[in-house]
């Protein structure tokens, strides 16, 4: 009963933070731990490994402005573990048009543990060669029309 409830919460959350939205990290910082740690693997744009709810929103903040109505879908969700050490682990599909008019898709896998309903730990795996080719596309689009 316990995965179910984490799952159709994870599913609510990632509804939210998929919007395209601007605020769309928000229901992500509201859940995570004030020591979160957070990295986002690569040396890429987005590349993060950071602690703290604060820099957790400013790097929803930077990935927003990178790449503008950025749309994510989960694909599957797993949970394993108790309220006092939980395991999600997420498939997701990203997607945004660029400015230039192309699309942007990509794929990622969320790793977050969970300690009594907050976030403590989110590693996130994404495509970062496919991430880092749409944000160079991106940029000549917003530098040749700028």
């Amino acid at each position: 009963m316990y995965h179910a409830i984490v799952r159709r919460k994870v599913r609510a959350l990632w509804r939210a933070a998929g919007s395209g939205r601007g605020d769309s990290g928000a229901a992500a910082v509201a859940m995570a731990a004030p020591d979160l740690r957070f990295r986002f693997v690569g040396d890429g744009v987005l590349g993060a490994d950071l602690r703290g709810r604060d820099a957790f929103a400013d790097w929803f903040e930077r990935a927003g402005r990178c790449i503008p109505g950025m749309r994510l879908s989960l694909t599957d969700v797993v949970v394993a573990g108790w309220p006092w050490s939980t395991t999600v682990v997420v498939r997701l599909r990203i997607e945004a048009t660029l400015a230039d008019g192309s699309p942007y898709e990509n794929e990622g896998i969320q790793w977050a543990r969970i300690r009594w309903g907050r976030m403590v730990e989110d590693t996130v795996l994404e495509d970062t060669l496919r991430l880092e080719q749409a944000w160079r596309r991106q940029q000549s689009a917003t530098a040749a029309t700028g």
